[in-house]
């Protein structure tokens, strides 16, 4: 057994592809782009197919990185740039990635390095249907990633009982603690506009139900942890925000809840 694979009760973990974001790149950009990105991404929590962290010398490239990386991960991460159409590795990756993308298995990120879109060779045009992020030297990578965490929280948020503020605030929910109902019951009085407020009500409201009960540990519980503690870490709350943090908090606020009170409900059960 790979001893990097958890243990789940009786069984050992098979890897969830459906969570993970897969990196394609050319190896020219690995350190001018690449790196920077996937700093951000394991910032944000995401989990990260990278041949990096997953390849070892002897392994098989197409096993690993056409089979089990472009074939099989949730997301996918393309990034292009004028070195793209002359790696080998790179071009097989992305019609594996292209025709799981007709097919719906695949959600797809695609980010232009110093290339215009008009410069796309006629094998990669298909991605410029798609929304798509032209960034170079001086632009930085961070948007990027709250554009893939926004998407990557979005999912899960699809599969909570209650998949907007307003619908917790609605319910009032009698098993969470009453001051994460008033703290988001004030969240949604705040005018939208003033985004430092509704940012500091929704990061009382992770504190308040984080220190109420510690929280079973899973991917995704980690996955909002590492949000709220890169904000605070980063900014100390005090920023200039846009509309894109502010989704991706509420989402994270969103799964977290979910989680809280799922573990409510196996407590009760027990």
């Amino acid at each position: 057994m790979n001893i990097l694979r958890f243990l789940l009760g009786e069984g050992e973990l098979i890897c969830n592809f459906s969570q993970k974001l897969f990196v394609c790149f050319s190896a020219r950009d690995r350190h001018d782009i690449v790196e920077p990105v996937i700093y951000h991404l394991k910032n944000y929590g995401i989990d990260i197919w990278y041949d990096r962290y997953v390849l070892l010398l002897g392994d098989n490239r197409i096993e690993k990185n056409i089979n089990e990386g472009a074939g099989k991960c949730g997301y996918v991460m393309p990034i292009l740039s004028k070195h793209t159409a002359d790696s080998k590795c790179a071009m097989e990756e992305i019609s594996v990635i292209e025709s799981r993308y007709y097919r719906g298995e695949v959600t797809v990120f695609p980010v232009l390095y110093e290339i215009s879109p008009n410069d796309l060779s006629a094998k990669l045009r298909w991605i410029t249907s798609l929304i798509f992020k032209e960034v170079d030297r001086q632009s930085g990578t961070r948007a990027i990633c709250n554009h893939v965490a926004c998407k990557i929280t979005g999912g899960f948020v699809e599969k909570c009982e209650y998949k907007s503020i307003e619908d917790i605030v609605n319910a009032n929910i009698s098993s969470l603690p009453s001051v994460v109902n008033t703290l988001l019951l004030s969240y949604y009085r705040v005018e939208s506009a003033n985004h430092n407020s509704r940012i500091t009500l929704l990061y009382a409201t992770y504190l308040t139900i984080v220190q109420s009960r510690p929280m079973q540990s899973s991917y995704i519980v980690s996955m909002v942890h590492k949000i709220f503690e890169r904000l605070f870490s980063e900014t100390l709350l005090n920023l200039t925000i846009d509309y894109r943090d502010l989704w991706l908090l509420e989402n994270a606020i969103c799964i977290l809840i979910d989680s809280y009170l799922n573990q409510q409900s196996e407590i009760a059960i027990t």
